[in-house]
């Protein structure tokens, strides 16, 4: 997610994303969606996996790939998302 943003209000609040042009709301379902950009990977699917049984951020890496992006600018792990995958782990319970 742009710095956190979980809703429209909150994605022109806090990544400047205007609602006006059409690039903009082509875009705003995909990024409220998405849990891991690197590896494309949906709220959906992340969803689910924990809902089959993925407790832990390493867990829903292991069956949806979320979190285990790298960050090709510096060569290391991204991991922008982790903070997202343990908040729906923790919603999940």
């Amino acid at each position: 997610m742009v710095s956190g943003a979980r809703t429209v209000e909150e994605l022109v609040e806090l990544a400047g994303v205007c609602t006006k042009c059409e690039g903009c709301k082509n875009e705003l379902d995909a990024i409220l969606t998405s849990v891991c950009g690197c590896k494309n990977v949906s709220l959906e699917a992340v969803v689910n996996a924990v809902k089959n049984g993925a407790d832990t951020v390493e867990k829903v890496g292991e069956m949806t790939g979320a979190g285990t992006g790298i960050n090709e600018e510096i060569g290391e792990e991204c991991g922008k998302c982790k903070g997202l995958i343990q908040n729906i782990i923790d919603l999940g319970r």
